[in-house]
């Protein structure tokens, strides 16, 4: 499945960034014997997400070989991926991944010769956690915690780990007996820096992370994409490949920006409720959008300031949501229970988590094998418009600074990655976009 043909220039370099080559589908079957496959596999998709803790992948298998039965595939066997590209005066790729098949689906016979089927795949340490469950002392900061859980209940290799251990308030307690990836999503919960919160991710080209919104919005920008008609560039030339790498094929968006939904979630201002056993008392704190946000993607907020209800601006109506906490101050010696770090950090964090959703774009571009989810990157949306007798401009509302939260790479006739992108903040006050 080498996509070469018209791609290619000096017999390797690529001269288009959509060019790719798989190498190799090696599918290991139950006894152990090891099978290239690449031949019978007409499609390939890998999804990595920042809220998805293992990669997931669908082969498309066009049989003619009656491979099902020869090999007996039943799903739990290993299959690994390479597919590189080297583009025109640049170092070679590659995404070298190993998935199990977690199940075999759609199959259809199309003609008394031919079948289709598709495997659905999962990362390796996705099967591993299926078969264990964990039921045993813990005293460390969560992404200490999750580290060991990576390598000493998942066997991942730690060169493979990029895990921010940096969180904040010692936790002690009993694992209750939960599955390894359950117990890193319930710990995630737990974990803060300054408030923000944490995601536990895998990426196909950088290997699993754990680190925080903070940290990912505050890296620098990784390129800007343009989604603009304009293309004036010679085929070849080292101008047209910077020129396809950073263009925006195609750009859409629900724009469900809702002020309504985003209020009753807490977005812009909500309550804590601790009670602590043991001392019996009970406090109470208020989360206020204008005065607690600190972080975000661009510089302007969300909150226009003619945006009030009952003369009142959304970001002090602190009985819009309520969070409930019950804390026992006394229950360790040298530790805090598992609820205790959401003591000062559960408001922020939430309201994060709820602006991160201010506007979303689903784009696609063509691939890049040095990108992932977690990184920023730049936006320019030109208006369908002109403004003004010298240009059309960019639209301030689409334009900006994003997050990358999703990405679908897709390796078919060219190699394309679906993002989406979520942006918590815009580049102007929306007291001046919105003026007529």
């Amino acid at each position: 499945m080498s996509k070469v043909n018209s791609k290619l220039v000096n017999g390797s370099d690529a001269i288009v960034p959509s060019s790719y080559e798989v190498e190799s589908i090696i599918l290991t079957a139950s006894n152990g014997d090891e099978y290239d496959i690449k031949a019978v596999v007409a499609t390939i998709s890998v999804t990595e997400s920042l809220y998805a803790g293992s990669l997931q992948a669908e082969f498309g298998i066009l049989d003619a070989a009656n491979m099902l039965e020869k090999l007996k595939v039943v799903s739990g066997e290993v299959l690994h991926l390479r597919v590189t590209r080297r583009l025109t005066g640049e170092q070679k790729d590659t995404y070298d991944h190993t998935f199990r098949i977690a199940e075999v689906h759609s199959y259809s016979k199309l003609s008394p010769g031919t079948q289709t089927y598709y495997f659905r795949c999962v990362s390796e340490h996705a099967m591993v956690s299926q078969t264990k469950t964990i039921s045993k002392r813990f005293n460390d900061v969560p992404g200490a915690l999750i580290e060991r859980l990576c390598t000493d209940e998942l066997n991942i290799d730690p060169e493979e780990l990029s895990i921010n251990t940096e969180t904040k308030q010692t936790v002690k307690g009993v694992y209750p007996r939960m599955r390894p990836m359950v117990l890193i999503n319930w710990l995630k919960n737990k974990a803060y820096d300054n408030g923000s919160p944490f995601f536990f991710y895998e990426t196909l080209g950088q290997g699993i992370i754990f680190d925080s919104y903070e940290n990912m919005i505050n890296k620098d920008t990784y390129k800007e994409y343009m989604h603009s008609p304009i293309h004036n560039h010679n085929v070849g030339s080292k101008e047209n490949i910077t020129h396809l790498a950073s263009k925006v094929l195609t750009l859409s968006s629900e724009m469900n920006m809702s002020k309504y939904i985003n209020t009753g979630n807490g977005a812009y201002s909500s309550t804590l409720h601790t009670l602590d056993t043991s001392t019996k008392s009970y406090n109470v704190k208020a989360y206020d959008y204008n005065r607690d946000n600190k972080y975000t993607l661009n510089k302007n907020g969300v909150l226009p300031t003619g945006v009030k209800v009952n003369d009142i601006s959304l970001g002090e109506h602190s009985g819009s949501t309520n969070f409930y906490v019950s804390l026992n101050a006394l229950a360790h010696n040298g530790g805090s229970n598992i609820h205790a770090p959401n003591d000062s950090d559960i408001l922020a964090a939430n309201a994060y988590m709820e602006n991160m959703d201010t506007l979303s774009l689903t784009v696609e571009i063509y691939g890049d094998f040095k990108l992932c989810v977690g990184t920023p990157i730049d936006i320019s949306v030109v208006k369908s418009v002109e403004t003004d007798e010298d240009k059309r401009g960019n639209d301030k509302l689409l334009s900006g600074r994003y997050l990358v939260t999703s990405i679908e790479h897709i390796f078919g006739e060219e190699y394309k990655m679906k993002m989406l992108c979520k942006k918590d903040s815009f580049t102007e006050s929306l007291d001046n976009i919105i003026k007529v």
